[in-house]
């Protein structure tokens, strides 16, 4: 009987306690973060009883310190700001933290943002929206891969009529994140699914499976065994190891014509490089914000057989984007090559940033494919 007695005790001590203020009053004030306001403004409001300093680091504004208000509450406003999405976090007494009011967040190797949604007055409208609209599906794979010694890991897109047409095969697309980006970034921030799905909706895209690969699988070994890792096992296991699965277990098509590469970053190089190196297996080739190696053997030879070979070369890098300058020498070098390439550039999405990144995909898709 007396424990029966003590644990509701403890319980209304607790409740008690947690109720009140950040020096013992009662009644603590709900609060909400982030909040995009009418005017495309947008507040930011976090509770840390014991931090001494908080800022606000972003994609939407310079680095700006937090005041703590009358409850208690860091708060600021930023803005008004274009309709985009954006990464920010906290930075507590010198450590960045996630937004704790926020389950939007941004998969990483290093750092982990949170994402606020700046929408246009119209919620439905945007090439990322959620629309009422039939919705493709997003696998979670683990693929045995020979090369690495170990199981791999992938995202898979499928289009809206996948399983519904049962007999229907379709074109890939192999998209790849950047530099300390996992498999997961061009899914909850690149947004490809939903972008893809809008398109497809307003007669825009082909319906094409994507594939979302691992660009750094060296960190799935031990520190002790990283060691053992080779440079080229990344090319070897997407090759090898992870085309393979994708084939025998999607309804694909697996002409050079029906299969597209490309990836922002790091993934753009990687994407090129693959790609170029293997004009029997792809016909499409994007790179969003990267440049590659003018010294790959043998490909920039003979620009009429790489011109017959590639159905689109596409480039897009922004102009204040801190690689503008490798980038737009890679594009001379094409030019002076004879090499046909198409190019984009921006000039107000932030520079190197994800901003970049959704916009060259929804400019892009619609190219793919086409017959």
């Amino acid at each position: 009987m007396k424990t029966a007695i003590l644990i509701p005790a403890l319980l209304l001590i607790c409740s008690a306690a947690a109720a009140q203020g950040p020096r013992g009053g009662m009644n603590r004030v709900p609060v909400s973060s982030p909040v995009v306001n009418p005017d495309k403004t947008v507040t930011f409001n976090y509770r840390n009883d014991n931090a001494k300093e908080v800022k606000l680091s972003s994609q939407l504004a310079p680095t700006v310190d937090m005041k703590r208000d009358e409850n208690g509450i860091w708060t600021v406003t930023v803005g008004p700001v274009r309709p985009d999405l954006y990464p920010y976090c906290f930075v507590v007494d010198g450590i960045n933290v996630q937004d704790p009011l926020n389950p939007d967040w941004f998969p990483n190797e290093k750092f982990k943002n949170s994402l606020v949604d700046v929408r246009n007055d119209n919620q439905d409208e945007g090439p990322y929206a959620l629309r009422d609209v039939p919705h493709g599906a997003v696998d979670y794979i683990n693929y045995p891969s020979a090369t690495l010694g170990l199981y791999g890991r992938a995202l898979v897109y499928t289009p809206p009529t996948y399983y519904k047409d049962k007999d229907r095969r379709y074109p890939v697309f192999y998209l790849i994140s950047g530099t300390t980006d996992t498999e997961e970034v061009y899914f909850k921030v690149g947004r490809m699914n939903v972008i893809l799905d809008n398109l497809i909706a307003e007669g825009k895209a082909e319906e094409m499976i994507i594939v979302l690969p691992y660009g750094n699988p060296a960190l799935y070994y031990s520190p002790e065994q990283r060691s053992a890792y080779k440079p080229d096992s990344f090319n070897k296991d997407f090759l090898n190891d992870l085309m393979p699965y994708v084939e025998n277990n999607y309804r694909t098509q697996n002409a050079p014509e029906s299969r597209a590469i490309g990836g922002f970053s790091r993934g753009g190089n990687q994407a090129l490089a693959l790609g170029l190196s293997n004009t029997d297996r792809f016909a499409y080739l994007c790179s969003y914000s990267s440049f590659t190696s003018m010294t790959l053997p043998g490909v920039y030879d003979n620009a009429n057989e790489l011109n017959s070979k590639i159905k689109l070369f596409w480039l897009g890098v922004g102009t204040d984007d801190f690689l503008y300058g490798n980038a737009k020498e890679y594009m001379d070098f094409l030019d002076s090559k004879g090499i046909r390439n198409t190019k984009v550039f921006t000039d107000d999405k932030g520079g190197h940033t994800w901003m970049n990144a959704r916009y060259f995909l929804c400019e892009s898709l619609p190219l793919l494919f086409k017959k």
